[in-house]
């Protein structure tokens, strides 16, 4: 199999890694998500090939797709729903729809400014030392 990162033919999931949350999150959907799908998380992707930096990686989930086109915060989660099939592939779908995606990005940031809330101990180190878990 080609390249988890720049591959044309495997699509990416990638992830904050030293997040306990985003980790479950991760797992959760890995194992839904098709044979040939890689979820990473961002400590073990090569960032520079698809253009993200070590900070936008922790800040936010990213969706790479197949021709490289890369998908922020919910629309990675839709994204990766959509590759899920089924039911799942439905629910990533209504995430994008105008209005729900509103929604669906403010439930995101939410969530993200608050994975030290989650269960996510790194994230609350974070926060703890006087920088935000998850920054603007």
């Amino acid at each position: 199999m080609a390249s988890p990162i720049g591959s044309e033919a495997s699509p990416t999931l990638i992830y904050d890694g030293d997040c306990d949350f985003c980790r479950r999150c991760a797992d959760w959907i890995a194992t839904r998500l098709p044979a040939g799908t890689f979820v990473l998380a961002s400590q073990q992707a090569d960032l520079a090939a698809v253009g993200l930096s070590e900070q936008q990686a922790t800040d936010a989930a990213w969706w790479i797709d197949t021709d490289g086109a890369h998908h922020r915060g919910h629309r990675a989660i839709a994204e990766s729903l959509r590759a899920c099939g089924g039911t799942w592939s439905h629910l990533g779908r209504l995430l994008i729809r105008p209005g729900v995606s509103l929604l669906a990005a403010g439930v995101y940031e939410l969530i993200a400014r608050n994975r030290h809330r989650l269960g996510c101990k790194n994230c609350l180190k974070r926060t703890q030392r006087g920088g935000a878990a998850f920054s603007d």
